[in-house]
């Protein structure tokens, strides 16, 4: 059979090309030492160490974040797991926010402790307190994850001050999931490790699942060894749509920004919503700090109905532009009745513990839509269900 040898047929193309190869070929002996024992010229190997669309991506997601070095897995959780266990060992002491996605508490409560980590867990609804929980662990803790705003609420950290009370020899690491540059960049404040669901903003599209971690270039090396190792790697056209979305992310969230403080100030005025979750009002909790640290405050909207768990239910029936589903940062607006859809597993004590009573809802603003609609249709829903329950 003929050896079909690979060329950039157009090496004038504005646009690199989409690399789907599982394995790379080595000309000789000598091209295998050059590509591969002492990396003088770039040259591939297998499919799971490497591939020139990932590189290209993560060139772009470093310079996005102001980072020396990135990479891209496969899912956002796949990107936090492998960083806990690239940069934790047995007997070491973590902290994590009690308000962090479930998914990272189960891996941080249910998966590190099996490994010898002792984790401590403090609410962040008082960022005071949680600085002072955190600076009292100081010279015994390796590693604080944060999560910055947290879901559902939107609460935010004082980034700087952790950085400040834990000192510069213990590892931050920081979601930044809802809060994409430009909006914010978590590392110009003293953070580490920059973790991300690109599956949201970063793609921006509803249409792949990744992940990305980005920072200081010896913790990354750490990571690239597990990824390596252990293969939560995406694949080359995933990586493709990634760079691809990349391009139009200033655009996006300028556009979600705008739309959220709208529907949020509207939310606001309306006599059956007892509160609404949005950094730019003035009314959320942490207001300051998002005027110290965002730069935008996206399109994720928290309120709660003073209404049943039923009436929400009927509320978000009635809805007719958002699509019922569990993401944000697509095209389209999503929503979700967090009791019924997220903590439907949940006690009613261990709901009042992370403050979701049963009227509260998660809108996420997708940018394809107009936000005239948007309200027009939460309008029609709420007049609906307060005229049914009067009468």
């Amino acid at each position: 059979m003929t050896k079909h040898r690979s060329t950039d047929a157009y090496t004038n193309s504005i646009e690199a090309p989409t690399y789907q190869s599982a394995s790379y070929y080595f000309n000789n002996a000598e091209h295998v030492k050059a590509g591969l024992h002492d990396r003088s010229e770039p040259a591939g190997r297998y499919g799971r160490y490497s591939n020139p669309t990932w590189i290209a991506v993560e060139n772009q997601l470093s310079e996005l974040s102001g980072a020396e070095s990135s990479l891209v897995f496969s899912s956002g959780m796949a990107a936090h797991v492998t960083a806990f266990l690239a940069l934790l060992e047995a007997g070491d002491e973590v902290v994590l926010p009690s308000e962090s996605y479930r998914q990272v508490r189960n891996v941080f409560h249910h998966i590190l402790p099996k490994f010898g980590v002792k984790v401590h867990e403090f609410s962040i609804r008082d960022p005071e307190k949680f600085i002072e929980n955190v600076a009292a662990l100081r010279g015994r803790i390796k590693l604080v994850h944060l999560e910055m705003p947290s879901s559902p609420h939107m609460y935010l950290i004082d980034v700087e001050r952790v950085r400040a009370a834990v000192g510069p020899d213990v590892v931050l690491t920081l979601d930044s999931s809802f809060s994409p540059p430009p909006n914010f960049y978590a590392l110009k404040w003293g953070v580490d490790l920059v973790l991300f669901s690109a599956t949201k903003y970063l793609s921006g599209h509803g249409d792949i699942v990744a992940g990305v971690a980005s920072g200081r270039e010896e913790l990354i090396d750490k990571l690239r060894w597990y990824r390596d190792t252990t293969g939560p790697i995406t694949d080359g056209n995933t990586a493709f749509l990634l760079r691809r979305s990349l391009y139009t992310l200033q655009l996006r969230m300028e556009r979600v920004n705008a739309m959220g403080l709208e529907v949020a100030r509207y939310l606001e005025a309306q006599p059956s919503v007892d509160r609404v979750y949005y950094n730019g009002l003035e009314s959320h909790p942490h207001h300051e700090l998002a005027q110290r640290y965002l730069n935008g405050f996206g399109g994720v909207i928290t309120f709660e109905l003073n209404m049943t768990e039923e009436q929400t239910a009927a509320v978000v029936d009635r809805l007719r532009v958002p699509f019922m589903a569990s993401n944000f940062g697509a095209p389209h607006t999503l929503v979700e009745q967090s009791t019924f859809f997220t903590y439907f597993e949940y006690s009613e004590q261990e709901l009042k513990n992370i403050g979701v009573p049963r009227g509260t809802v998660r809108l996420a603003l997708g940018y394809s839509n107009d936000v005239d609609a948007v309200i027009k249709d939460l309008d029609q829903a709420l007049a609906h269900v307060q005229q049914t329950s009067v009468s």
